[in-house]
C-alpha cells in the first residue's frame, strides 16, 4: 500500500510544534513548562487537557484522551491517521512532494479515491473534446473572453457535450453508474443516465492537494436557467471545505507574500489573464471558518477582492468579522467602480484591474464606509450602535496608533470617546474601568471582577487574559473565566 515514508512522517513530527498546532482548534493558556485547555475530546468545563512543549504530547486527565501532534488533529478533525500527516505537514511548513500525496490519499477512503478516478477522466474527456470541430463554437467564446490556450491548460477548462456523450464515453472506460452517480457527473432519472453538465464549460475544482473532486460549470446556451451550475456535495466535494485555485496559487503565495481572494473561478482567471497568480476563490461568497483557516495557514497577507456590488460588500463585511475572530490579518480592495474582475476588464482595460488589486484599505477602514451605509448617523440610537459596534472593532486592533487615531475620528464623526472600552496592559494585569458589577470589598476579588468584566466586553481583553494570565484564584471566577474563552471559541 502507498505511504510516506518514516523518514518523512519523523521529520514532520519533529518540525511540527503540538503547542502551535492545538492552538489552531483550541484556545490554549501557558501553564508551567507548557500548557492547558479546555478538553475537546468530552464536554469539558475546566481546563482538563494538558499539553507537554517538552515531551511534545497531549494527555486530558478525565476522559484519559492523549496522544501525539498527529493523534489530536486526527481525532478532532475525524479523518485518517495518515491525512492528519499532510494536514500537520502543512501547518509545519514541511514540502511533502504531490506525487507522493496523490499516492497517500489514493489510500485513505476508497469512495474518495474512486471520485479522484472518475473526475480526471472527466476531465481527460471534456479537454479533448473541447479541441474537437463540434466545439469550436464554445472555443472562440473562451478565446473571445480572453481565455487563450495556455490558461485554458493551467486549469483544465473542457466542454461536456450535448446529451449523454460523457456518460457513453465514461461506460466504455467501465466505470459503473454507481461510480458516476457518485461522483455527480452523471444523475439518475426515469428515462435513464444523462450528463449532469450536458452542454456545459468544465471547469474542475481541486482539494487543497491538487486531486480533482468536482466542477463549475458555465451555460454555452444563454436560453439554459442558471448560468453556473457546481458538483453536489459527494464524499470528495464540500464546497465549505474547498478554495478554488488553492494547490496552485499556495506556491505563488510563497513568492509573493500575498493571497487574493475572490468569489468564483471565473473571478480568478480574469487575474489570471493579467498575470496575476495568487489569486483563490471561496466559490461563493458564504465564506466558512474552514476555509479561512486553509487561508490562515498560507502565512501570506490575505486579500479580500469580493465583487464590487452590494452582495460583494456585504460578503466582505460577512468574511472580514470571521477573519478578525480567528486572528486572520487581512486587507480589503478599494473596489470603487462596483464591478466584477471581467467587467473591469472589459470596461477599463487590463491595467486597472492590476492596478485596483494593489490599491487596498484596512478593514477598519472598510467599516467606516459600510456601517455609516448601514446606521443613521443622524439618529442618537443608531449613531450609538455604530460608535458600539466600530469601537469594539477598533479596540481589537493591535497596532496601538492605529487604535489612537481610528478612535480620534470615530470620535469625530459621533462624539462618543470609545476609548473607555480599551484595554491597557500594566506589570501582566488588566486595568479597565468596570462596567458595573457589584464589588467586593475584597482587593483580590475586586480585580479579579474587573478582569471578567473587560473579558466580557472585550475579545483583545480575553485574549491578553490568555496569553499574560490563565487562571484565576477564585475557583467562581475562574470557572467564569473559563466559560468566557470557551464562548469566544465557539
Amino acid at each position: 500500500m502507498a505511504r510516506l515514508s518514516e523518514e518523512k512522517i519523523n521529520e514532520i513530527r519533529s518540525r511540527a510544534d503540538i503547542a502551535d498546532v492545538i492552538s489552531r482548534y483550541v484556545p490554549l493558556t501557558r501553564k508551567a513548562r507548557g500548557f492547558v485547555c479546555t478538553c475537546p475530546f468530552h464536554d469539558d468545563h475546566n481546563p482538563s487537557m494538558s499539553i507537554s512543549t517538552d515531551k511534545q504530547i497531549y494527555k486530558c486527565f478525565v476522559c484519559n484522551a492523549g496522544g501525539n501532534v498527529f493523534t489530536f488533529v486526527q481525532n478532532f478533525e475525524h479523518i485518517s491517521f495518515v491525512e492528519a500527516v499532510l494536514k500537520v505537514a502543512d501547518y509545519a511548513g514541511v514540502e511533502v512532494e504531490e506525487a507522493d500525496r496523490m499516492l497517500v490519499n489514493e489510500t485513505l477512503d476508497p469512495n474518495i479515491a474512486s471520485i479522484h478516478k472518475v473526475c480526471r477522466s472527466v476531465i481527460e474527456y471534456t479537454n479533448y473534446t473541447l479541441a474537437t470541430p463540434q466545439a469550436a463554437e464554445v472555443k472562440a467564446y473562451l478565446l473571445q473572453r480572453g481565455i487563450n490556450e495556455e490558461c485554458i491548460r493551467k486549469f483544465e477548462i473542457g466542454y461536456n457535450p450535448k446529451g449523454d456523450a460523457l456518460y457513453a464515453y465514461m461506460n466504455a472506460k467501465k466505470f459503473t453508474d454507481a461510480q458516476l452517480v457518485e461522483s455527480n457527473v452523471v444523475r439518475i432519472s426515469p428515462s435513464g443516465m444523462h450528463d449532469v453538465f450536458a452542454n456545459r464549460i468544465l471547469i474542475p475544482i481541486h482539494d487543497r492537494n491538487g486531486n480533482p473532486v468536482g466542477f463549475t460549470a458555465r451555460r454555452v446556451d444563454e436560453n439554459d436557467e442558471a448560468k453556473y451550475i457546481n458538483t453536489s456535495e459527494t464524499p470528495a466535494f464540500k464546497k465549505g471545505s474547498l478554495i478554488f485555485n488553492y494547490h496552485r496559487a499556495k506556491v505563488e503565495a510563497k513568492s509573493t507574500g500575498r493571497i487574493l481572494i475572490v468569489e468564483g473561478a471565473m473571478d480568478v482567471i480574469a487575474f489570471e489573464k493579467v498575470g496575476i497568480h495568487d489569486c483563490v476563490a471561496t466559490l461563493g461568497t458564504a465564506c466558512t471558518r474552514e476555509q479561512l483557516m486553509l487561508l490562515k495557514n498560507l502565512h501570506a497577507k490575505c486579500v479580500i477582492c469580493y465583487d464590487g456590488d452590494r452582495a460583494g460588500i456585504n460578503a466582505t463585511y460577512k468574511f472580514g468579522k470571521l477573519a478578525r475572530e480567528i486572528g486572520l490579518h487581512f486587507e480589503v480592495v478599494d473596489n470603487q467602480l462596483g464591478l466584477d474582475p471581467d467587467e473591469i476588464i472589459d470596461g477599463y482595460g487590463r491595467d486597472e484591474l492590476i492596478h485596483m488589486a494593489e490599491k487596498t484599505i484596512s478593514w477598519i477602514d472598510f467599516l467606516f464606509r459600510y456601517l455609516q451605509q448601514k446606521y443613521n448617523l443622524e439618529n442618537y440610537s443608531q449613531r450609538k450602535e455604530f460608535a458600539v459596534e466600530l469601537g469594539r472593532e477598533i479596540n481589537a486592533c493591535t497596532e496601538r496608533f492605529e487604535r489612537k487615531n481610528y478612535l480620534a475620528k470615530l470620535f469625530e464623526l459621533t462624539q462618543f470617546d470609545m476609548s473607555e472600552a480599551e484595554v491597557k496592559e500594566k506589570k501582566n494585569v488588566l486595568v479597565t474601568p468596570s462596567i458595573g458589577l457589584r464589588q467586593p470589598k475584597n482587593g483580590s476579588l475586586r480585580a479579579e471582577y474587573e478582569i471578567l468584566s473587560q473579558m466580557l466586553v472585550s475579545l483583545q481583553a480575553n485574549n491578553a487574559f490568555k496569553d499574560k494570565l490563565g487562571f484565576l484564584i477564585d475557583e467562581n471566577c475562574n470557572k467564569l473565566a473559563i466559560y468566557i474563552i470557551d464562548y469566544y471559541r465557539t
